[in-house]
């Protein structure tokens, strides 16, 4: 199991990645270009030998061969733009995330993501209020399960994270990495993430007996150790296990983790998301 963060380099190469590819796909477009004109000329030169005269078979044939590329041309060239586009738009994204920008928030990005649970257990219950139109959105401060957009996180796993605002207009969370640098106290890096990918940290008080995973029940869990979440299988849910009252947990077993079982406390075993695999 990977529980690394991208590093600044990383971003760099992608950058480097996107600008050659980009510069590459330029090439091949100018290219098709120039064969379209090619095929323009060719069809015109056809059309203005013959205009006084009967077409003869071989010209009509002729000229629907260079009708067929010229319809393959034009194909190929909107492909290609679109694709220019879309590569355009990705370097733009990694852009507002420069190496400046994550140098100045992460100065230990390959690590373990660090142990941060001790200092982000909030009450649940009472950090939730309802939305104009009836529907819940979480207050600042409370603590959340996050998926990472893309641009940070190629994989989108979810992490640990603190509220920081909602943006209705948008239906958006703006959320604040708990993975944050020790030496220097930074917090971590903020983002914004859609509403539906953001997961409510439960009060462990406000979890009941009946509400428990049943065992292989398939959940998205906080890995020991660290504030990431992955996906993991219910091996024993906290009513079945010989643990102290005030130590409420889980024993799971992690995707890709050689089935080692370990303990997690029960207010970081999540339902698993939809989207998820």
């Amino acid at each position: 199991m990977d529980l690394r963060r991208e590093s600044i380099s990383s971003y760099a190469d992608k950058e480097e990645r996107l600008i050659g590819t980009i510069n590459t796909n330029i090439n091949k477009l100018e290219k098709i270009q120039e064969e379209g004109i090619d095929i323009i000329a060719k069809t015109n030169a056809l059309h203005e030998k013959n205009q006084n005269t009967t077409l003869t078979k071989e010209t009509i044939e002729n000229l629907r061969t260079l009708y067929k590329r010229g319809i393959d041309q034009a194909i190929r060239e909107e492909e290609m733009c679109k694709n220019i586009a879309d590569e355009i738009d990705s370097l733009v994204a990694l852009g507002s995330h420069s190496a400046k920008e994550y140098q100045a928030l992460q100065y230990d990005s390959s690590s373990k993501r660090k142990k941060q649970r001790e200092e982000l257990i909030v009450s649940g219950s009472s950090k939730i209020k309802k939305h104009k139109n009836g529907g819940n959105i979480i207050k600042n401060g409370s603590n959340v399960a996050a998926k990472q957009p893309k641009y940070k996180d190629i994989e989108e796993n979810w992490i640990l994270a603190t509220v920081v605002s909602y943006k209705p207009e948008t239906k958006q969370y703006e959320v604040e990495d708990a993975d944050r640098d020790e030496a220097s106290n930074r917090p971590g890096e903020r983002f914004f993430v859609p509403a539906k990918n953001v997961m409510m940290i439960p009060n462990p008080a406000d979890i009941r007996p009946q509400q428990e995973f049943t065992p292989n029940t398939t959940v998205l869990a906080l890995y020991p150790g660290t504030t990431c979440f992955y996906k993991a299988s219910v091996v024993l849910p906290p009513t079945k296990l010989s643990l102290p009252s005030q130590h409420r947990a889980y024993l799971l077993t992690f995707e890709d983790d050689d089935n080692a079982q370990r303990y997690v406390d029960m207010q970081f075993v999540l339902e698993k998301p939809p989207d998820m695999k």
